[in-house]
């Protein structure tokens, strides 16, 4: 075999090898991008924890702004909240939400109705896609559970005082930590205070 025919046989051969790697890529690419438009598109559709209507759709505008305050201590150690859970759900503006991680909660609906700690449990465990999350009533808050006779207690305190309300707590209207979350005056203290241990 001469030489010149060996060079053209290893050059086609590396032209072929180079369009098989240029046309895999391509596949890649094009696989990925599916993949990120069909994310981006299609999101979630089955949520674990579904929300009641009143729960579930956006809020354009509002009604009233209400901000309790609520602290969760479970085993002597304060609870973290996320960062703002509720605030924004695929885009949808929710009528409970946070906007750090403070536990100032932010009511701020379109409807003239109440809302329940339960709600917000509600809406933080829909938006972290766990019902443990969503869990909050006499004897349990999220995976930790305080039987009537067992060696754990489950206690809530409102501005200071036990209450046994739980999960039906409603929260006043005009709710503020401070006057500068103050919106409508006369303002009121709603301050939540859960104790796990």
């Amino acid at each position: 075999m001469s030489q010149t025919r060996k060079q053209k046989i290893l050059g086609d051969v590396k032209r072929k090898r180079r369009q098989r790697a240029l046309t895999t890529l391509a596949i890649v690419i094009v696989l990925i991008s599916v993949i990120v438009v069909a994310v981006v598109l299609f999101p979630r559709t089955t949520s674990l924890v579904p929300l009641p209507d009143y729960l579930s759709h956006c809020v354009y505008g509002s009604v009233y702004h209400s901000h309790p305050n609520l602290t969760i201590t479970i085993n002597g150690v304060n609870f973290p909240f996320p960062p703002a859970p509720g605030t924004f759900d695929n885009g949808c503006p929710q009528p409970i939400h946070t906007h750090d991680a403070t536990g100032v909660l932010h009511i701020e609906t379109d409807q003239s109705r109440d809302y329940t700690l339960g709600d917000w449990f509600l809406l933080w465990g829909h938006w972290a896609n766990n019902p443990t999350t969503a869990i909050f009533n006499s004897t349990q808050i999220f995976d930790h559970k305080a039987p009537v006779s067992g060696p754990h207690s489950l206690t809530m305190t409102v501005n200071g005082n036990p209450d046994t309300s739980f999960n039906k707590h409603v929260f006043p209207h005009n709710a503020a930590p401070s006057t500068a979350l103050c919106v409508v005056q006369p303002c009121v203290q709603d301050d939540i205070v859960i104790t796990y241990s």
